[in-house]
């Protein structure tokens, strides 16, 4: 069955790559839009900058991205997956039944499971990485007056003499640039954008080889109050997240916001398309590699329970009941 999977990967993905061309060209379209539109305005044409060579440099972050979302997919969701699994059923005590799915299975749920990936996963990227984003330059105290300075520092020193302070200044995309010089604000503020569109995408990168090929049920979930504190706080969380995007883009789109922030969102569109591109190509490859994986004994048994015959053969003997059972003891 492995052996199978594995020659059927290369076929796979280049089936995925003609399937991705479509937001692969709208995020090189998005980044000739925001290079043109940003830097043929009055403000900046002084600088005599070469819209076509910054559209191009962009691009190229955009063929990196693409990379990095393959390559998220095929090492966090294929090769340390499982071991991410284990210690996530390590640390809330519970076991993760697995049963692969067939290859049927697949044709009757393509369009629903398999295309939407390239639907849901931008936007989920984008608007994670505004918030994201907005988060971090709420953080950075702004350069108002001297004042206004040593007080920020003295509240949050780290913002400005730290490691972590240069990190987050470097992703502060949502800041003003000092100065209109628009060929070195753009070189500063794409690295920014690649990471935080990297991170974004590592909680989804781990979870979608498993959406598609398996079968995943949880034994013994959390006791009733830590299940409704965790569901509580997360509305709670949920809802600012809502509020705080609502605050970005009345402040993007009707308070006069710098035109830095066009750019940057537009970019933005663009690099959330070409990773989950990335993520889409790599899924077929990740899904082999857990299912080569499950076949070889590299996982923990103790936590993670194999329900399929071919990969294991013990799947006969598994009851299911005895699972319960410390659950059941502990009241």
């Amino acid at each position: 069955m492995v052996e199978q999977t594995d020659k059927k990967v290369k076929l796979r993905e280049r089936k995925a790559v003609m399937d991705s061309a479509v937001p692969l060209i709208l995020g090189f379209v998005a980044y000739c839009i925001a290079a043109v539109s940003t830097f043929s305005i009055p403000q900046l044409t002084h600088v005599h900058l070469d819209q076509i060579a910054i559209a191009l440099l962009t691009s190229a972050a955009g063929l990196l991205v693409i990379g990095l979302g393959y390559g998220s997919i095929v090492l966090l969701g294929g090769v340390c997956s499982l071991r991410i699994a284990g210690l996530f059923s390590k640390l809330t005590k519970t076991r993760q039944l697995f049963d692969p799915k067939e290859e049927k299975s697949l044709k009757l749920r393509r369009t629903l499971i398999e295309k939407s990936h390239l639907i849901y996963l931008p936007l989920v990227l984008f608007f994670t990485s505004i918030a994201i984003g907005w988060d971090i330059y709420s953080i950075i105290p702004a350069r108002t007056s001297t004042t206004a300075t040593k007080t920020a520092t003295t509240i949050l020193p780290t913002t400005r003499h730290t490691v972590l302070g240069a990190i987050l200044r470097s992703l502060n995309f949502f800041a003003t640039p000092q100065h209109a010089n628009a060929v070195l604000f753009s070189l500063r503020l794409t690295p920014g954008l690649i990471a935080i569109t990297l991170i974004s995408g590592l909680v989804p990168s781990i979870a979608l080889p498993y959406f598609r090929r398996f079968k995943i049920v949880g034994i013994n979930s959390g006791p009733f109050h830590s299940t409704i504190l965790f569901t509580v706080l997360g509305s709670v969380v949920g809802f600012s997240i809502v509020i705080s995007l609502l605050q970005i883009f009345y402040k993007v789109l009707y308070a006069g916001a710098p035109t830095s922030y066009h750019y940057a969102l537009i970019v933005l569109v663009g690099f959330s398309l070409h990773y989950s591109a990335g993520t889409y190509i790599g899924r077929s490859k990740s899904e082999s590699i857990i299912l080569r994986k499950i076949a070889n004994g590299r996982y923990d048994r103790n936590r993670i329970v194999i329900l399929d015959r071919k990969l294991n053969p013990n799947a006969e003997d598994i009851d299911l009941r005895s699972f319960l059972r410390p659950q059941l003891d502990g009241g």
